[in-house]
């Protein structure tokens, strides 16, 4: 005679478990009001059952925690931002949320680790964030080439010599070019093409060779054009009609002309790192703040921090007109440190 069947005990599938578990914790934080605490508690769950869900029910995370996140603070989202980086399939819009984040500390562990994020975004991020948002990207295991080639224009030396040395960075003619023109350590670029697959060894030596700024002056048709310019009456309007239309070196040498200086002394403070530099020909040749600015924003590499924006107001305000000519006729550097506030 068969014997009766034992009951089997009753279980919660995992998927109606972090369901549950998900509604308690959006109940516990409309009653504790900590936000940062209910979404570390998100996090936990999150990263226990991530093999587990759905993709409705990271759908339902995504937007619990990216309600979470945008009113926790620095701390907790950076905190979020370290597990949710390696995680295969995180919440889509809370990555990108966390991805744009000002703040370094929330942003690069998603930025470098997220397999997840969309070009698009990565594109964003690219061309509006600065140097450590941009060596974030340029480390990841992938970089698309429309990516790459945002780096490549903007990122700073260490962006630069990160990117090429990744060997899962897809890098474009164009983007090589860039880095053939901007890179100053000529070495670390002979060494990262040379471990490039892909390359002609003719390609190679064209990439290496002097930047077209180390064999010549400025192109003859620039020079024209502001030759023309001057002999009509060169205007600070027409440096920045120049700036608009990308024309960096129109601008330039307009800038040396009202300045009173050389072209190449124009040209190594508008490349400085030290936008005090700029500031002072910018004065020199007694144009108004904003132009300084625009100058600011044309530059090629990092983008303007608010601290380096700061520091070439303070210059600029620092000094009059007939300062800034003195300075541009003396050592510009030795006259800048002369003249920097004394430290506390």
């Amino acid at each position: 005679m068969a014997s009766a069947a034992l009951p089997r005990p009753v279980t919660t599938p995992p998927r109606a478990s972090a369901a549950a578990a998900l509604a308690d914790l959006v109940d516990a934080a409309e009653r504790v009001g900590d936000a940062a605490q209910v979404l570390d508690g998100v996090a936990d769950l999150l990263v226990a059952r991530a093999g587990q869900l759905s993709i409705p029910q990271v759908g339902a995370f995504d937007e619990v925690m990216t309600v979470l996140a945008a009113g926790a603070g620095t701390k907790a989202r950076g905190r979020l931002a370290r597990r949710l980086g390696p995680l295969p399939r995180p919440p889509r819009r809370l990555a990108r949320l966390l991805a744009c984040d000002p703040e370094p500390s929330v942003a690069v562990p998603v930025l470098a680790r997220c397999a997840a994020l969309p070009d698009t975004v990565l594109m964003q991020v690219a061309r509006s964030r600065g140097p450590v948002h941009l060596a974030a990207i340029a480390r990841r295991e992938t970089v698309a080439a429309r990516v790459a080639d945002i780096l490549a224009d903007r990122g700073d030396e260490a962006v630069m010599g990160t990117l090429l040395r990744n060997a899962g960075a897809r890098l474009s003619l164009a983007a090589l070019s860039l880095l053939s023109e901007r890179m100053e350590d000529r070495d670390g670029l002979a060494r990262g093409l040379a471990a490039r697959p892909g390359l002609r060894p003719a390609q190679r030596d064209a990439l290496v060779r002097p930047r077209p700024s180390e064999r010549q002056g400025p192109p003859r048709r620039a020079v024209e054009a502001v030759a023309l310019r001057v002999r009509l009456g060169l205007e600070e309007s027409d440096i920045r009609l120049w700036l608009a239309e990308g024309r960096i070196a129109e601008a330039i040498l307009g800038l040396a002309h009202l300045a009173g200086c050389s072209p190449e002394r124009a040209q190594a403070a508008y490349r400085a790192a030290n936008p005090a530099a700029l500031a002072l020909v910018v004065r020199a040749a007694g144009l108004r703040l904003a132009t300084l600015g625009a100058l600011l924003r044309a530059r090629a590499g990092a983008a303007l921090t608010p601290e380096h924006a700061g520091a070439a107001v303070q210059a600029y305000r620092a000094m009059t007109v007939a300062e800034a000519r003195e300075g541009v006729a003396a050592d510009a550097s030795a006259w800048i440190r002369d003249r920097q506030p004394a430290r506390p």
